[in-house]
């Protein structure tokens, strides 16, 4: 497989896993998260999955 068609795999995977832990957190757990976290600790919470999620993908792929 070339390169380039790696990193897009592992793009499509990692926005995958991300967007479906995103969805079961928040279709459980969306009042506690609303009440519980300031609007910007969702956000810091979120980008913090994505970059995890990210990496690990990345590091399977290579």
């Amino acid at each position: 497989m070339s390169t380039a068609f790696k990193q897009r795999l592992a793009s499509i995977v990692t926005t995958v896993i991300f967007a479906y832990i995103l969805f079961r957190v928040l279709d459980r757990l969306f009042i506690v998260v609303w009440v519980r976290m300031p609007w910007w600790g969702l956000i810091v919470a979120a980008i913090v999955l994505y970059l995890a999620i990210d990496y690990f993908v990345h590091k399977i792929f290579r």
